[in-house]
């Protein structure tokens, strides 16, 4: 199929568009910019003159409070960040299409008749126009296999090896669809906003179009019609390559299911990033060919961005002395202590890898490295000291989150970043060297007298559950993915008890 591509006429049907269509461009959403509203309907007009049938979804904040409807369906809110809400599409689905009703309205109500999840077809394209948000810490866009059909193999050698027995129950669950097994799994990276930049020479606060296929033929296609709707350069075009080596495509019910997440962290501008994160300036479309002409053009398995770091296994001695030293302070040399847990090397959480597991990846990204904390509680006054090397501090993060998660739901209930973590260790820079490197933060039900420490209430995490906490490390500068956990130091989990303690 040819779409227009005279020069001239192009701005003529621009014109036509938006004054025949002058209705129609009303009930777009509000918040669409101008010269996206013309866009999104020359784009969708076009392919519909061209014999695609195309179906329009709708966007959702998907924040702490609508964890509810994730732990009334999967028991869990898969460790949510509670200030980085998540933006994830609805769409409609196809009329020849398996419906999955457990999976109805299983993030909450959406608009219309749309859903959360969604089966792929080999020759279909899932379009995305939009304007990014304000410049800010991080932005990601990220699409997930979210169930498989199929049963937990209990011969798994990670199954066998866990002896946590909530790290068992959450990576090895079954789908509300008990022919099904929760995977939410990356089938390759993701465009964040370091990748955007290069490809397209900026990211923050413009219109970039995304295109997510099994096929590249549809690729061709859709990016075609984006340049007959009015986008400017093939470079501000990005398209996730949807593998069937990865992924099992189809509209059956026997297919994998998809989901789409964008996190986006810590905007310089508060209130323009949460404006945007209100406004959503985005658009979605399902696409196909309504009588296919084309085979379809599979792509590869996806390789993988190499992870890099600078090496801080020097910093090990520097925490464990901080470690030490936070126990003299406190009167309790014998206080408990242990190190986190990389969730890449401990439990491979690599989409690819969870998949042929199968295994909960937990909507893992390459974007970051994890760390995560043994189960610990607050009901008999204890007060928890996290202390780490801040990944800001030696070049390995650009954005660093240490986030705390009320269990068994996997709700995270609070956040600290870099900015809150920085400088926090200076109090001990007497005794232990390079604190402008390392970080000590506190958390207990009553913070009375103690420094960096932030309360926990019995309404964010009920009395008799328990919490962990998890360190999220964002993109190494000059990289485009996270760290290698090889080269990072671990943080470390301290149980104090409060009595003995005196600021000095």
């Amino acid at each position: 199929m040819k779409f227009l591509r005279n020069k001239i006429i192009l701005p003529l049907v621009l014109m036509a568009v938006s004054a025949t269509a002058y209705c129609s461009l009303k009930s777009e959403q509000d918040t669409l910019p101008l010269s996206l509203k013309i866009k999104v309907q020359s784009f969708k007009a076009n392919l519909e003159a061209n014999g695609f049938e195309v179906l329009r979804g709708n966007w959702n904040l998907f924040t702490i409070d609508d964890c509810k409807y994730a732990m009334a369906k999967f028991g869990n809110c898969f460790g949510n960040n509670p200030t980085a809400p998540y933006i994830v599409p609805t769409v409609p689905l196809w009329p020849d299409e398996f419906v999955d009703n457990f999976l109805k309205d299983s993030l909450g109500p959406t608009q219309g008749n749309t859903w959360w999840t969604h089966r792929l077809d080999e020759r279909e394209a899932i379009v995305i126009l939009g304007t990014l948000p304000p410049t800010g810490g991080y932005f990601g866009m990220e699409s997930y296999v979210f169930t498989r059909q199929g049963k937990i193999n209990t011969n798994d050698e990670i199954y066998k090896t866990i002896t946590d027995p909530f790290m068992k129950s959450i990576l090895f669950a079954n789908s509300p669809n008990l022919s099904r097994v929760m995977a939410f799994a990356s089938i390759g990276d993701s465009h964040n906003n370091v990748s955007i930049q290069r490809q397209s020479g900026s990211s923050w606060d413009q219109e970039r179009y995304f295109i997510i296929t099994p096929d590249a033929a549809m690729e061709k296609k859709m990016s075609e019609a984006l340049l007959e709707a009015g986008v400017h350069e093939r470079d501000q075009i990005f398209t996730e390559k949807v593998s069937k080596d990865i992924a099992r495509l189809g509209l059956g019910s026997s297919a994998d299911d998809f989901i789409t997440l964008i996190r986006y962290s810590m905007p310089f501008d508060e209130v323009l990033g949460e404006r945007w994160r209100r406004s959503l300036p985005l658009q979605v479309f399902r696409v196909r060919e309504k009588i296919p002409t084309h085979t379809a053009e599979p792509y590869p398995a996806p390789v993988r961005e190499p992870r890099a770091a600078r090496t801080d296994l020097k910093l090990q001695g520097d925490l464990n002395n901080l470690v030490k030293e936070v126990k003299i302070r406190w009167g309790q040399v014998d206080a408990s202590d242990a190190s986190f847990q990389s969730l890449l090397l401990w439990v491979d959480l690599l989409g690819e890898h969870c998949l042929k597991r199968p295994m909960n990846c937990l909507g893992d990204t390459a974007d970051a490295d994890y760390q995560i904390s043994k189960t610990v509680s607050l009901d008999k006054g204890e007060v928890i000291a996290a202390a780490g090397v801040l990944g800001t501090a030696t070049g390995n993060a650009s954005y660093v989150s240490l986030s705390v998660n009320w269990l068994p739901p996997l709700v995270g209930v609070l956040n600290r970043t870099h900015n809150d973590l920085a400088g926090s260790a200076d109090d001990y820079s007497a005794t232990v060297a390079n604190t402008d490197k390392l970080y000590l933060q506190y958390f207990a039900r009553d913070c009375s007298g103690v420094p960096n420490c932030t309360a926990i209430s019995e309404k964010s995490v009920p009395k008799g559950e328990f919490i962990k906490i998890i360190q999220r490390n964002y993109v190494v500068p000059g990289s485009l993915r996270g760290g290698d956990p090889t080269k990072l130091v671990n943080p470390s989990i301290i149980v104090l008890n409060p009595k003995n303690f005196s600021r000095k």
